[in-house]
């Protein structure tokens, strides 16, 4: 009876020892997926905002644009003509890997502005656009973290400009690869000040 539960707790530790083992390589599996698909992010941005981010002036503010902003992902999940149930059902339920920074390390050439930082300059009516212009630079911009889509031939990408009070402008792109090169198809949530 014994030699019998001992058999039986030794096959449970070798079956949960497989499990444990199990979730771990779908963590890892997740992590590499997310890796591959950040660094394929950052060739996309690179090839279309190549002659932007030559700049040594150019300042992106460290948080990916979210797409709730301004109803952006509304105005996109409306066209139908364009996109699939499952493509409208993947963009609106963000599940494609999440980025929470962009870094220094992502992009060397520029320079990277905390939207904390931002946020306390813009509070501060008496810093405000005076206190930026002296302070950092002509304007900042922000990005989304692009979404690709179907094999990688289409991809979703969101940027924008503020240079003053009433200066900047914005749109979400939607961007197909044709002949190894991404070209423009059509815009959403645009914007201009």
């Amino acid at each position: 009876m014994i030699k019998l539960i001992l058999l039986l707790c030794l096959s449970v530790s070798v079956s949960s020892y497989g499990q444990l083992n199990q979730q771990t390589t779908i963590k890892l599996t997740d992590t590499q997926d997310s890796t591959t698909y950040i660094k394929k992010c950052i060739a996309f941005i690179k090839e279309i905002k190549n002659e932007q981010l030559a700049d040594t002036n150019f300042i992106l503010v460290n948080n990916p644009f979210s797409f709730e902003y301004n109803n952006c992902i509304s105005t996109l999940l409306m066209d139908s003509s364009i996109f699939s149930n499952d493509e409208l059902t993947f963009i609106k339920d963000k599940k494609y890997p999440a980025l929470t920074k962009w870094t220094k390390e992502l992009f060397t050439t520029i320079k990277i502005i905390s939207e904390d930082t931002l946020n306390s300059i813009f509070k501060d009516k008496s810093k405000w656009w005076n206190f930026f212009h002296k302070n950092f630079g002509q304007s900042f911009n922000t990005f989304s973290i692009p979404i690709f889509l179907r094999n990688d031939t289409y991809c979703l990408f969101y940027s924008d400009n503020h240079c003053g009070g009433e200066c900047g402008d914005g749109r979400l792109i939607l961007y197909k690869k044709e002949r190894n090169k991404w070209t423009e198809v059509k815009s959403y949530c645009n914007w201009i000040s």
